[in-house]
């Protein structure tokens, strides 16, 4: 019996409640236990997930993940924070993960639960979901979209395969460069660093409009004139 983890379901994902009395090792079996025995409810589904009752660091938030994806066929696509407008980027990136695969033939979404640094190149036919930052020098190209659920601060090239419909996302949006399907970003002139008041954030999406790529504020509505045009 896996006492020391319950497992709840909600609209847009899964909270994942653990015993704050139990070791981590113990935490760690109930998971992968009741994933096991639960297989066949999820399916493959996407699905963001929260870790609940007790504090756990980057690195046990990713073993508990690789427990999950490997004891089940869930894919995990972010992780719900505390904080509400981190919580509602992530479900926001979520849904639109969801809207393009349903709406699009081309509807794999490789998931790299890490940041990208030291010069790394990321290049994936399809679309990438990053559970982290994107580091100055570093590359991410996609033939689909590019999520980057953190601060994007190197090249994203998305569209990499010419279609002009894909979009790029981020947490915190300040990229070296970026273009979809060949179509450099320009953006207005800015001062080379600059200090953020108060650790806000600013949610953004990059997208091709005519024939310029341009970027918008994501906001608590701003999904929704995708889904009832």
């Amino acid at each position: 019996m896996a006492g020391s983890v319950v497992i709840k379901s909600y609209k847009d994902g899964l909270s994942i409640h653990m015993d704050p009395d139990a070791d981590m090792d113990t935490i760690k079996a109930d998971l992968a236990a009741r994933f096991k025995e639960s297989a066949s409810f999820f399916k493959d589904a996407t699905v963001a997930v929260s870790f609940e009752d007790r504090e756990i660091d980057s690195l046990t938030e990713r073993e508990l993940i690789n427990i999950i994806t490997s004891s089940s066929q869930v894919k995990v696509a972010c992780v719900a924070g505390k904080n509400k407008l981190t919580q509602a980027m992530l479900i926001n990136a979520l849904n639109e993960v969801e809207y393009k695969s349903a709406t699009q033939i081309d509807s794999s979404v490789q998931v790299i639960p890490n940041t990208i640094k030291d010069g790394q190149v990321v290049d994936v036919p399809g679309s990438v979901l990053i559970l982290g930052d994107v580091y100055s020098g570093t590359t991410v190209i996609a033939g689909g979209d590019i999520y980057v659920l953190g601060s994007l601060q190197g090249q994203a090239h998305a569209g990499n395969n010419g279609d002009p419909d894909r979009v790029i996302v981020a947490l915190d949006m300040n990229p070296e460069k970026m273009r979809i399907s060949g179509i450099k970003y320009h953006p207005v002139d800015k001062p080379k660093w600059s200090i953020k008041k108060n650790n806000v954030i600013t949610p953004k999406m990059a997208r091709i409009e005519g024939t310029e790529l341009i970027t918008e504020v994501i906001d608590s509505g701003f999904w929704k004139r995708f889904y009832y045009k």
